[in-house]
């Protein structure tokens, strides 16, 4: 019987909750998708926050991530949520953004 493949993962990573697998003998993590508590279309209103990127934040979801949920590494839910067809840049300054409540981060990483 085959031995069961791990990798260390951050708490905070996106790849917590996903199956590695092994691609050229190398272990690694299949294509991520977005889950359920991340589209907006099953989210409640009152869940999600508007902020108006000023220049300080253009470009920085990681800085978003750090001013919502005291941490940097969870821009990925910034960008995730908010899903730019270009991410390079992203957010532009004048943009605004949604922003899920710490609620519901929280308690689906």
């Amino acid at each position: 019987m085959a031995e069961p493949i791990s990798l260390n993962v951050d708490d905070l990573s996106r790849f917590k909750k996903s199956e590695p697998i092994i691609v050229d003998g190398k272990v690694t993590f299949g294509r991520w998708t977005r889950p359920d508590w991340m589209n907006p279309e099953f989210v409640a209103s009152t869940e999600i926050m508007l902020f108006q990127v000023d220049q300080n934040y253009a470009g920085r979801p990681d800085l978003i991530a750090q001013n919502f949920y005291g941490t940097p590494y969870l821009e990925w839910v910034i960008t995730m949520f908010n899903r730019p067809l270009n991410p390079i840049g992203f957010p532009k300054a004048g943009s605004v953004v949604k922003v899920l409540s710490r609620s519901v981060v929280f308690s689906n990483i």
